[in-house]
């Protein structure tokens, strides 16, 4: 048997292959540091409600040796000029928000709770179809990307929930001794 459930109080930890192991650690580190990202951002917005972020960007863009006069910045840096402060508002409690549940998400997959599993199953779950919508609308290689990874995610979560369901479950004896073929695989 290649996976354990060991009940520790209230808390459900699993032990499993290490192979697993690595993955949920990789999955919370990826949490862990968009949460720290995302938190990072709403502060910023919060305490700086009233700043010129097109003027921002356009300096960082030419610290890039990017040209902020091609169409595609301009349209960007167009729109950064024009923000409210309602509206920075608004970005800095969603991205304070979400970057907490990306923490709360990666900390409990490192420490190998099984509720993180489930939390991260259902929250990326519920997002994949906003991103999909945000894909299809304005489409981009990063935003394909983020959803091939979150897609990825879910499956790999499933399937391993479901393997643990699955073992975790008593099985009941049967007359044809198939309770014997279920313990030996």
């Amino acid at each position: 048997m290649d996976a354990r459930v060991i009940v520790v109080g209230a808390m459900t930890r699993v032990a499993d292959r290490p192979r697993s192991r690595r993955v949920l650690r990789l999955i919370a580190l990826e949490r862990i540091a968009r949460g720290v990202l995302l938190l990072a951002a709403g502060v910023y917005l919060l305490f700086n409600l009233n700043s010129d972020f097109g003027r921002l960007a356009e300096r960082v863009m030419r610290a890039i040796e990017l040209d902020p006069r091609r169409p595609f910045f301009h349209r960007i840096l167009a729109y950064l000029h024009h923000l409210h402060a309602s509206e920075l508002r608004i970005a800095a409690i969603v991205a304070l928000g979400y970057g907490a549940l990306e923490l709360v998400e990666g900390t409990g997959l490192w420490l190998d709770q099984l509720w993180a599993e489930y939390l991260t199953v259902i929250a990326t779950s519920l997002l994949l179809p906003f991103e999909l919508y945000e894909l299809a609308h304005r489409p981009s290689v990063w935003k394909a990307a983020g959803i091939i990874v979150n897609v990825a995610i879910v499956g790999y979560l499933a399937y391993l929930l479901r393997r643990r369901v699955r073992r975790s479950r008593p099985l009941e004896p049967t007359a044809t001794g198939e309770r014997l073929d279920e313990l030996s695989r």
